[in-house]
């Protein structure tokens, strides 16, 4: 089966960044997103974090973000959201790589890489 453009690109991507990267972040089990959430800089919670996930296997009590206060140093590029977005609309399975963060002694859990699978 021949994977759609967008999930070629992201899985070149995943895999230039996974080089790029040193190896501290965690991964969570293979499994679909269950929300996306983008936020713009007009947005009151935007300083905080730029957007997050939810994911089927945990969603009732994790999400995944990068960028703002939250996840500073761990922002997602804009192709990378679109490429999300695409596996969660063509409902292809992910692995978020992620890096635990604090801030004022609540902790986060913030995305610094992910992969897409057909299961």
């Amino acid at each position: 089966m021949r994977l759609p453009p967008i999930i070629a690109v992201a899985l070149a991507l995943t895999a230039v960044t996974a080089r790029a990267q040193p190896a501290v972040a965690e991964t969570t089990p293979v499994t679909s997103i269950a929300q996306l959430m983008v936020l713009e800089p007009g947005d009151k919670n935007y300083r905080l974090f730029h957007g997050a996930i939810w994911l089927d296997a945990d969603k009732a009590t994790t999400n995944y973000r990068w960028g703002g206060a939250q996840c500073a140093g761990k922002d997602l590029s804009a192709s990378s959201v679109q490429i999300l977005f695409a596996a969660f609309r063509s409902e292809y399975a992910v692995a978020i790589e992620f890096a635990t963060t604090e801030l004022k002694g609540k902790t986060f859990r913030c995305i610094t890489g992910f992969t897409i699978s057909k299961t």
